[in-house]
């Protein structure tokens, strides 16, 4: 009797449970039709239905249906051959059990010999108890015991295939069978080697003999196609592979193969093997326990995303506390792939895994239902996104689904790809693929070729001493049903990129300071949580102003029409003035940093029925100045020691700065951020397309309002897009800049014109005093403010000590104009001020960048917007020496909605800056 143990040494991919399933049955029907009776016969009985059944991993044909399969359905020459005579039969007699009945004819005769109505039920032959006893039966009554006698393979193949198809793979199995049951079973009589052939010749006798009315012929769905292409050499000869071996059924379509390698980032956490055993194989038949559908791409090029979307289904299927079978949105993850590659923008074919990995990190994945691959009702012939790309049902299902960690695995490294599979289960891989790739067999094993097809993503599952077996996205008429086995040596040439990852906790954030909290400088990145909060709020703008489709926040053309005709007024309804407030960051801010202070607005304003839009674009200007200037000490001469407490001393070093820094990219890396922030408003670039989604909001909310807050650099954006709301006859309610970081002409030429016309009905210009200003640095080596360094050194007529001052800035106090602002009705802020905190013109601000973090200041510009924004309680007494970040910032309280800020870069810095002096003091 066959024990579990050599089942299993035998069948090696075939899973625990599908072992403890079969084993019974099978020796049960051995035993019945004396199979069991010797070591030859059980040998070649175990090898075929192994082949047939891929180790017993498919005791029932996947269903696509394939080209081939279609076939089955009458009318048509196969499904007459095969008995099917009724709409639906192709699919309802499809193949099951391990040598795989196909057809009505077959399960009308069978289930009459075991008195079973397999017509009425034919999902019976797929149980183990009948499916082992059909075969059994087949082989019993076709005289194949004599032929395993007799030692003819060969014979019993063509009996149960019609050919010699998979004789390699039903040989090896035989090979492995016999040396597994070696000693445990007697050999039949009359073996030796001198008597084979005789007795070969004699079974073939007794086997036509019995292959009378007795016999069963067991005619199946892809045999017969075989016996097809056999039977006209034309045929055969048009799809024979160089190896001979005949293509997986169905004609393969032409597919886009655009995957691209990863590039060398030394950013990427690598994978490390631990002690633990690592399994001489891995079987197949375990994961297929876990039923991965398998997918079709069809002819898109979007494997990144279908690849990771079968490896996502994996890990959700077996997630021990609560699985997840639902299909998850491939091209979800393909557009996250496009999203974070490293080539900007979306325009352009291909994807890399390691962009679709970063994306489902950051975002989680939706389920298909709300982002599918194709078409509702119809049939994907070229890669077609559904409209409006990420939106909110799409983003907040993506939650429940999160990655929580992922490694790149070395993939020259066999050791660490096994340890990674045995640890984990799948692994995210792509390579570059052959046209061995388009002829792989019903066996599934990937043949080699030179000639390369181009890049592809997939999964690998499993294991053995030959190779990978990769669950590929071609559809289960590819390979062995959809999997293929890839030699190790194929991929030690061709394989390009490995992942592992895990799942993460899916959260819920309740509470809308939460969500700030992420964007905080010390929260770990966990973009996805906030993602659904934030991105109706965001206009990411990129390289010359135009739209940017990448990186976390991307902002796609469709996403941003999304916001005006869906998000803004599903927000709104219900307001009694619909309000939109368009903030600019300023230039010292990060893209990270300006998403955390929308996310610390959000709540506020939302609250005060206001709905905030960000201009979020790359600035980040702090580091470069940083760098600039710290570049600039180290080329002048040194002087000596310098004094702190001399002022004239100071001033001298500013000087020498000055032309150092403009000279070392200051002004050209000034010039290009001033240059993205205009072309904004140019045509096609982001400003320019909310201002007409804006006039076409208008139409829908007659009462709407429009704000703009811009600091520093955020006035030079918003500056043309003042005269494109005007040419629109869209009116601005309230303009505040604060510390704003534009020139006096550049005022002149747009904000002015739009007070005088009344096309800006009020402004308010927040300021540092000059003192102040002049007591600010850069970076603790440059003693003053940015707006000074600015204006001395990166504009187009640098400032020339006791000869020329440098450009008239409007955010510094020395260049106001107070009696035009007064003419225009400007109302001057100057920090810091004692104005009591419910006034408009509260501002704690001392340096340049405290403006969009200072709770007083945002707190009056917010009343201006809306009067019914809570003012800021009395900040709690500061210690003394340089404010510290959040030392005047308020604790969140849900009820009064007052702003909360986390520390930003710039405050972090000066904090440490503060310390570094009392220490040194000390």
């Amino acid at each position: 009797m066959l024990t579990d143990l050599q089942l299993a040494q035998i069948m090696r991919h075939a899973s625990t449970r599908r072992r403890a399933q079969c084993l019974d049955p099978l020796n049960r029907a051995m035993q019945a039709h004396r199979i069991d009776a010797n070591l030859q016969r059980i040998a070649a009985f175990l090898a075929q239905l192994g082949h047939e059944s891929g180790e017993l991993q498919f005791l029932e044909e996947l269903w696509g249906p394939t080209p081939a399969q279609k076939r089955y359905e009458p009318p048509g020459e196969l499904a007459r051959r095969l008995g099917n005579t009724q709409r639906g039969d192709g699919r309802r007699f499809k193949g099951r059990g391990p040598i795989q009945i196909t057809g009505r004819a077959n399960y009308a005769r069978y289930g009459e010999l075991l008195g079973l109505d397999l017509v009425g039920q034919p999902e019976q032959a797929a149980d183990p108890e009948v499916g082992f006893e059909i075969a059994a039966l087949f082989w019993d009554r076709n005289g194949l015991n004599a032929l395993a006698d007799a030692g003819d393979f060969e014979t019993i193949t063509r009996r149960i295939n019609g050919g010699l198809n998979g004789l390699a793979d039903r040989q090896r199995l035989h090979a492995l069978a016999l040396q597994v049951l070696q000693g445990g079973l007697p050999e039949p009589v009359g073996s030796s080697a001198s008597t084979l052939p005789v007795a070969a010749a004699a079974a073939r006798r007794r086997a036509r003999t019995r292959a009378g009315s007795a016999a069963l012929r067991l005619a199946r769905g892809h045999e017969a196609m075989v016996t097809d292409q056999a039977e006209r050499p034309d045929a055969l000869a048009a799809t024979r592979t160089p190896r001979g071996r005949r293509p997986a059924t169905g004609a393969m379509p032409s597919r886009r193969l655009d995957a691209r390698p990863d590039t060398l980032d030394f950013r990427d956490q690598m994978f490390m093997p631990t002690l633990v055993e690592v399994p001489s194989h891995v079987a197949l038949g375990e994961y297929l326990e876990w039923q991965v559908p398998v997918l079709d791409q069809g002819t898109e090029g979007a494997c990144t995303g279908y690849g990771l979307a079968t490896v996502a289904h994996y890990l959700l299927r077996r997630r021990r506390v609560v699985a997840d079978a639902t299909p998850v949105s491939p091209r979800m993850l393909y557009e996250l792939a496009r999203r974070y590659d490293e080539w900007p923008g979306e325009d352009y074919d291909g994807s890399s895994a390691r962009g679709a990995m970063k994306g489902w990190y950051k975002h989680g994945v939706c389920a298909e239902t709300l982002y599918p691959s194709r078409p509702r009702g119809g049939r994907r012939t070229r890669p077609v996104p559904p409209a409006g790309g990420l939106d909110e049902a799409r983003v907040s299902d993506a939650l429940r689904r999160p990655l929580g960690a992922y490694f790149r695995v070395n993939h020259k490294d066999l050791v660490a790809m096994h340890s990674a599979i045995a640890e984990v289960g799948v692994l995210y891989a792509s390579c570059t693929v052959h046209a061995g790739w388009s002829a792989v067999g019903a066996d599934g094993v990937i043949g080699p070729s030179t000639r390369i097809l181009g890049g592809h993503a997939f999964a690998i599952v499993a294991y053995d001493e030959r190779g990978f077996w990769v669950q590929n996205s071609w559809g289960p008429g590819w390979g062995r049903n959809g999997f293929g086995l890839l030699s190790y040596d194929d991929w030690l040439e061709h394989g390009t990129d490995v992942w592992v990852a895990r799942l993460g906790a899916p959260i819920t954030l309740q509470r809308g300071a939460s969500t700030a909290s992420i964007h905080a400088r010390s929260a770990a990145q966990s973009v996805g949580y906030s993602f659904a909060e934030l991105r109706p709020h965001i206009v990411s703008v990129g390289n010359n102003g135009t739209l940017k489709a990448g990186g976390d926040y991307g902002s796609t053309p469709e996403e941003l029409q999304r916001v005006f005709e869906q998000d803004i007024p599903r927000v709104s309804a219900g307001w009694a003035v619909p309000r939109v407030l368009l903030y600019a960051h300023g230039g010292l801010v990060s893209e990270q940093a300006g998403v955390q202070r929308l996310a610390e607005y959000r709540p506020l304003l939302l609250d005060a029925q206001v709905y905030p839009l960000a201009f979020i674009w790359r600035t980040d200007y702090w580091t470069t100045i940083t760098n600039i200037i710290k570049d600039a000490v180290s080329r002048r001469r040194p002087e000596g020691l310098l004094d702190a407490t001399k002022d004239f001393m100071l001033d001298r070093l500013d000087d020498a700065l000055e032309p150092l820094a403009r000279r070392l990219t200051g002004k050209s890396a000034w010039d290009e951020m001033k240059q993205n922030a205009l072309a904004a408003s140019a045509r096609g670039g982001a400003a320019e397309r909310v201002a007409d989604l804006l006039l076409a909001l208008r139409a829908r909310l007659p009462g709407l309002e429009v704000h703009l807050v811009g600091h520093s650099a955020g006035s030079v954006l918003l500056a043309p897009l003042v005269d494109l709301l005007g040419a629109r006859g869209l009116v601005v309610k309230t303009c505040t800049l604060w510390a704003p970081a534009c020139r006096v002409e550049l005022f002149t030429r747009h904000y002015q014109p739009a007070l005088e016309s009344r096309q800006i009905e009020k402004m308010a210009l927040f300021a540092l005093t000059d003192k102040v200003e002049q007591d600010d640095h850069c970076a603790g080596i440059y003693h003053k403010s940015l707006l000074y360094l600015i204006s001395h050194a990166f504009e187009e007529r640098p400032r020339i000590p006791l000869f020329r001052d440098g450009e008239p800035f409007l955010g510094m106090e020395r260049h106001i104009d107070r009696a035009l602002m007064q003419r225009l009705g400007v109302d001057l802020v100057l920090a810091p001020n004692t104005e009591p905190a419910d006034s408009l013109s509260a501002s704690g601000a001392m340096h340049h960048g405290d403006f969009d973090d200072d709770a007083r200041t945002v707190t009056a510009t917010f009343r201006r917007v809306a009067p019914s924004v809570a003012a800021a309680r009395p900040p709690a007494s500061a210690p003394a020496g340089p404010r510290q970040a959040g030392a005047d910032l308020l604790s969140h309280d849900l009820g009064a909605l007052d702003p909360l800020f986390h520390r930003s870069a710039a405050a972090l810095r000066e904090q440490r800056q503060w310390i570094d002096l009392r220490t040194r003091a000390a």
